[in-house]
């Protein structure tokens, strides 16, 4: 047998065994917020005091860039618009040295702002802040490369305007706009990547909108903005695909899911479709990622919604449907897993918290680690749209890596009968016993700045300037 039906036929045979009761986890410490926080926060030390911190951006009633401690949670720096009270941060934020000066800088999309900042990421100063166009809603993780081949680095976000645009680090000039289709919204994470092999990179974003004819995974020529290819699908797309090999032969390919509850897998170099699965799940929200996760040697695409699955390069089932929470069939998780050895077995775990505040770590024999939040923002105040992606990171400086994420998302009346207030909180848990290391961590949303979806991506030299990390 080969050793790719093994592990299928072992997979399959999980669920007959009796999986060991979870680890319990503990707070490290939490900090209540006047909203939630949608997307996904991103790690680095930014004092160089040696502890791992963490960015975040929230909704809504808290309107916030917050950077805080990854030892206590204490704030390192916070920002709030002078000029707009209530702002939507609900991208996720990225380290980055955006104007290539050696220094670690943070860049945050502002949804209904419709712009683009850039912050010092030490201090909190604004190098610049970029309005990208009326209506221009950005709900992408931004994606931070050279873009157009000029050796400087770019930013790049799509909008509610189904287009995409380019944004110079070094002092947020927008410099291109690139039409993805001819209506709704890109919401997915952008990759900038040569698919047609001219040598240009190329932009791939997907579509969010009620008209069916604009649903899909679109490619747009870097070189002279002509579409290049268009995969249809039955409905919305959310996320963007992640890459990876999965195939034999060492082809990259891209794996994407969306709102009719299918997994794609996609050549990117014509747009053709691989194969299209139907999932455990009715919809599908998060982002998928690809990853080593066997001994076959190939990636293989994870997908959590209401239920977390892999399949292989062939879209043959790896790893039958669990359901993402035992207790409430309905809830379901936005973001996607977020991938490391939490257990230090050797093996990748997959990391996820639930719109309802479940936060679980799932490995071959089951479940390890869970720590329920659903109650935790007080009584009255439960979590009903904890919509974020869990960053993995050593943030108390023991080695081992921990846990952080943002739950909340309702409204809860005011004290004294005062007019209904959000609320949210961001929490750090700790009780892992696996390592963190440059490989081992998910230190952003996507894993990378680059939008991949896969751990094999190596991360940003600045970036790993600023984790504290064993350097062996």
């Amino acid at each position: 047998m080969t050793p790719m039906f093994v592990c299928s036929m072992w997979m399959a045979l999980q669920p007959t065994a009796q999986p060991p009761e979870p680890s319990a986890l503990r707070v490290l410490w939490s900090v209540p917020l006047d909203s939630a926080s949608f997307g996904g926060g991103a790690a680095a030390d930014v004092n160089g005091d040696g502890i791992t911190d963490i960015a975040f951006a929230t909704y809504f009633g808290d309107a916030r860039v917050r950077v805080l401690s990854g030892k206590d949670g204490s704030e390192i720096w916070s920002w709030h618009s002078p000029d707009r009270a209530d702002d939507c941060y609900d991208a996720s934020c990225r380290f980055a040295d955006v104007n290539d000066d050696g220094k670690l800088d943070l860049v945050v999309p502002c949804s209904s702002g419709c712009r683009v900042l850039a912050f010092d990421a030490a201090t909190g100063s604004i190098l610049w802040d970029t309005f990208v166009g009326e209506g221009d809603c950005i709900d992408t993780p931004p994606w931070i490369g050279d873009a157009d081949g000029d050796g400087a680095t770019d930013i790049v976000v799509g909008t509610f305007k189904a287009r995409m645009h380019v944004v110079r680090g070094s002092d947020g000039t927008l410099v291109r706009t690139i039409p993805i289709a001819e209506a709704g919204a890109v919401q997915s994470g952008p990759l900038v990547m040569d698919v047609n092999g001219d040598g240009v990179k190329d932009f791939v974003g997907a579509i969010f909108s009620r008209d069916a004819a604009n649903h899909g995974l679109y490619a747009v020529s870097g070189a002279d903005g002509a579409r290049l290819w268009r995969v249809p699908v039955g409905q919305s797309v959310y996320h963007g695909p992640s890459i990876g090999t999965a195939r034999e032969g060492g082809a990259l390919c891209m794996a994407f899911g969306a709102y009719d509850g299918r997994v794609y897998l996609v050549d990117p170099g014509t747009g053709d479709t691989l194969w299209s699965r139907r999932s455990g799940s009715r919809y599908i929200m998060s982002p998928t990622v690809m990853a080593k996760i066997d001994d076959s040697g190939l990636d293989r695409v994870i997908v959590a919604s209401e239920a977390v699955e892999a399949f292989d390069g062939l879209g043959e089932s790896v790893m039958p449907p669990r359901p993402v929470r035992d207790d409430a069939p309905g809830d379901s998780v936005a973001r996607g897993v977020s991938l490391a050895d939490l257990d230090g077995d050797g093996a990748p775990d997959f990391a996820y918290l639930t719109g309802g505040g479940l936060f679980r770590v799932v490995g071959r024999d089951g479940v390890l680690y869970e720590f329920d939040a659903t109650a935790i923002c007080g009584e009255g105040r439960l979590s009903q749209a904890s919509w974020h992606g869990p960053t993995l990171a050593d943030f108390d400086g023991d080695g081992l890596l921990d846990a952080f994420f943002v739950v909340g998302g309702g409204m809860a009346p005011g004290p004294d009968g005062s007019p209904p207030k959000r609320y949210g909180m961001a929490l750090c848990v700790t009780g892992f016993a696996g390592r963190a290391s440059a490989t081992n961590g998910w230190y952003m949303l996507r894993h990378d700045a680059q939008n991949t979806g896969n751990p094999a991506t190596s991360l940003d030299p600045i970036l790993l300037e600023h984790l504290p990390l064993p350097r062996n």
